[in-house]
């Protein structure tokens, strides 16, 4: 996984697959960022091509995490499969959803 900063906004990209050995460490990563500070957060998955439950799980405990901070997360560029994932668990209705990183980071307000 990759981690850079655009504009006050972190974009962490994840690599080929989201699963149970991938989980745990994005979602360690995003709660290091929200300890230092960070509370908007990009998750770029469009180098992902397979999300299981676990990685479905870690997303949602880190959104989770962040609205408590006051901070927000989108998710950008997902695959077809990401895309089909999200639609069937709703999970499109919990997160907001971009086409392309850079969509996603102009969704945040400016501050």
């Amino acid at each position: 996984m990759n981690i850079r900063e655009i504009g006050g906004v972190v974009v962490i990209s994840t690599n080929d697959r989201l699963d149970a050995l991938a989980a745990p460490e994005l979602k360690e990563m995003i709660k290091g960022q929200v300890e230092s500070g960070k509370k908007r957060i990009v998750i770029d998955l469009g180098s992902t091509r397979f999300i299981d439950s676990s990685g479905c799980g870690a997303l949602v405990a880190s959104l989770r995490s962040l609205l408590k901070e006051q901070g927000d997360m989108r998710i950008a560029a997902p695959n077809p499969q990401a895309q089909t994932l999200f639609q069937l668990t709703r999970l499109d209705r919990v997160f907001e959803i971009f086409d392309t990183v850079e969509l996603a980071l102009s969704s945040f307000p400016t501050s």
